[in-house]
């Protein structure tokens, strides 16, 4: 059970450790948002920035990247591409060619028996349409529905280069809406050190609260976190 003060212990470390920013720009296109989460594993983020931009462009994805406040001129309307489009332009022209040609970016989820990201990012795109979510609001409708979210997550963690499950942390993060939180490692390890092992709902709970304390969004709190990257709690 969460208590005020396991609250304020969380508030004090946050206004301590963290840097809480609001959220700047943010992509309108579910399909960005997939291409980021997988191609930012393991490279320089410029390079990624470039690819989202060459799929934009080759789709015709209007205003791909917005001002946060701005974004529902896109998200939420007809503008926003739908996610089987994505994966359509992909299957006509196959992984490799859509590599190749299309976003320049021949890179791998791994260098040992890992597959194009381009390949991984479809797969991601597939198995998110086969669960019902094609837009940005998508996302923050299953964010909130745990019992469709294990699903979803079981699915996409087969896709190669899951890893410790960074990048579908990532992917929640850059999709979802600043009032909902997925509780990732990275969250349940920083109040671990705090207060102990907490389970998800407790997770979700806390974060809430304490962004209300703070003045600030779940979503930002939840970044700041997960820029601080935390250290596992000790034991002993």
């Amino acid at each position: 059970m969460i208590t005020a003060e396991d609250v304020e212990v969380l508030e004090r470390a946050a206004r301590t450790e963290l840097t809480i920013k609001p959220r700047e720009k943010r992509w309108t296109h579910l399909s960005l948002c997939a291409l980021d989460a997988v191609f930012s594993i393991n490279a320089k983020y410029s390079r990624v920035v470039h690819v989202c931009y060459r799929y934009a462009l080759h789709a015709s994805l209007p205003n791909p990247l917005m001002p946060a406040a701005k974004s529902n001129m896109v998200v939420g309307t007809v503008k926003e591409q739908r996610l089987d489009d994505f994966a359509q332009h992909v299957r006509m022209v196959g992984a490799q060619r859509f590599a190749a040609e299309v976003i320049a970016n021949r890179g791998l989820t791994s260098t040992r028996g890992g597959i194009l990201k381009a390949e991984a990012a479809l797969w991601y795109a597939m198995f998110l349409v086969k669960h019902g979510v094609q837009t940005i609001g998508d996302v923050a409708e299953l964010l909130g529905d745990d019992a469709h979210l294990g699903g979803v997550e079981a699915d996409l963690a087969m896709v190669r280069g899951h890893g410790s499950g960074a990048r579908l942390s990532y992917l929640w993060m850059l999709a979802g809406d600043d009032q909902h939180v997925k509780p990732d490692r990275m969250v349940l390890r920083w109040i671990a050190l705090h207060l102990g092992p907490v389970n998800v709902d407790e997770a979700r709970e806390i974060v809430m609260l304490t962004a209300e304390r703070l003045g600030c969004t779940p979503w930002e709190l939840d970044h700041a976190i997960w820029r601080a990257k935390p250290r596992r709690p000790m034991h002993g």
